[in-house]
């Protein structure tokens, strides 16, 4: 029986627990205190409850996970698991401290992975002992339905833990895709060039932003438009990536001015209940077709960058898309 320890008993915490239960993985749940990690436990069986009332899982599979979950005090008190997934909030400076004490307290022969969507492995690795065993693993919200784990590892991690992590993924029930580091690694990268260019785009014109997402899912296989996608991010969220992915690679990335300033007024999409896209009923303006063009001309550009970077190839490129993005093909599928 594989002994999974996960740290952060957050929303991405939960989330990774339930789906190791599922997999018949017995779980220990750590976060800063008992209190904390207990919090963790009863989401992660929530989410259980929620599948069972949503026709998702079988009840009795519901109550066996459950039963698999445990909530510990700290990093001390998984010494002896297999396997150490991090899933704490995106700061390098917090992940570097806990990646310090995984190290000082699991066996050397324990796989060690970081959840993140961009931070780097490679840093990571450089502030422990044991850089050779330290992995990316890139879940997507809500990883108890997202399929694609993106596998990234740092310039020091050995082949072995690449393969050790993959088997994972499939254990889990995920479809690992491999992923050379950079930044945003592939799904981000090529969704966040996409929204920013649409948003230059509507930017320098009058567009119906309901209108323009309108024709984006109507003119290609993406399922969702950049306006209502980043309402649905969260604008807050989505600007920190933009911000680090501009800093990374340059103006392409630029939006414009687009988001910071509805990030500054506290408008942050669905969850302020204001955001890029305004009530009321569509009323496009005719420049609705050039967003939609200029959305999927950028995404494919990005994925060729991506491709001839060797970041991944451009079948695992086309598969993240269409498994983290809910894409119908990929962006190269037909390039």
């Amino acid at each position: 029986m594989t002994i999974v320890g996960i740290i952060g008993a957050g929303t991405m915490g939960a989330e990774i627990a339930h789906v190791a239960t599922v997999a018949g993985m017995d779980v220990l749940v750590a976060d800063a205190d008992l209190d904390r990690a207990g919090q963790g436990v009863e989401r992660a069986r929530a989410i259980g409850a929620r599948r069972v009332e949503r026709g998702r899982l079988d009840p009795a599979a519901a109550d066996a996970a459950a039963r698999r979950l445990r909530a510990v005090a700290g990093i001390d008190d998984l010494a002896d698991v297999d396997v150490v997934i991090e899933a704490v909030p995106e700061d390098l400076v917090l992940k570097t401290a806990i990646h310090r004490r995984i190290d000082e307290v699991v066996r050397p022969d324990a796989l060690v992975a970081t959840n993140t969507s961009g931070l780097s492995v490679t840093a990571l690795g450089d502030a422990t002992r044991m850089p050779s065993r330290l992995v990316g693993l890139h879940f997507f919200n809500p990883a108890s339905t997202m399929q694609l784990v993106e596998v990234i590892a740092g310039a020091a991690t050995d082949e072995a833990t690449i393969t050790r992590a993959t088997a994972l993924a499939d254990a889990l029930g995920k479809t690992p895709v491999r992923v050379r580091e950079c930044p945003g690694f592939v799904v981000n990268r090529v969704l966040v060039r996409a929204m920013a260019e649409a948003y230059r785009a509507a930017a320098g014109a009058p567009v119906d932003r309901r209108a323009a997402d309108a024709t984006v899912v109507e003119g290609g296989p993406a399922p969702m438009g950049p306006f209502a996608l980043g309402d649905l991010v969260g604008l807050d969220v989505l600007e920190s990536i933009r911000a680090d992915l501009e800093a990374a690679y340059g103006d392409r990335f630029d939006d414009s001015g687009t988001l910071a300033p509805l990030v500054a007024a506290g408008d942050l999409g669905r969850k302020s209940g204001r955001g890029l896209v305004p009530d009321g009923d569509p009323a496009p303006t005719g420049t609705e077709p050039v967003v939609a063009a200029v959305y999927y001309a950028a995404a494919m550009d990005e994925a060729r960058r991506l491709a001839d970077e060797g970041v991944a190839s451009p079948a695992d490129i086309d598969l993240a898309m269409c498994l983290g993005a809910g894409w119908s093909d990929g962006p190269l599928a037909s390039s």
